[in-house]
């Protein structure tokens, strides 16, 4: 098969990309869950970050963003947990399509 008139890249190749980056933040954020047991993860740029693009991604993003925030506010650490990933979930199903290569 002869490939010499075949373009790579373009924006299938930058759709990847992103998808691949929205898939990390996505598993970031997912982590947060656990990570929360025992951490503070208010201010974590990282999880900031990843939250922001994930967040960016969905529908409703701006509202559970702002949820995910209240959230990381419980005291409880288990309850806080139940929290994020009550969130967590909600951000996944919005945007499960584009993650369901990675």
């Amino acid at each position: 098969m002869q490939l010499s008139n075949v373009s790579f890249g373009g924006a299938w190749s930058e759709q990847i990309a992103a998808d691949e980056a929205l898939a990390f933040a996505t598993t970031r954020v997912d982590s947060a869950v656990i990570d929360t047991l025992s951490e503070d993860l208010r201010g974590d740029a990282e999880l900031d970050a990843a939250l922001a693009l994930v967040a960016a991604s969905h529908p409703k993003g701006a509202m559970l963003a702002r949820a995910w925030q209240k959230g990381l506010l419980v005291g409880n650490a288990n309850l806080r947990s139940q929290e994020l990933k009550r969130v967590a979930i909600a951000l996944r199903t919005g945007i499960g399509e584009r993650l369901g290569r990675y």
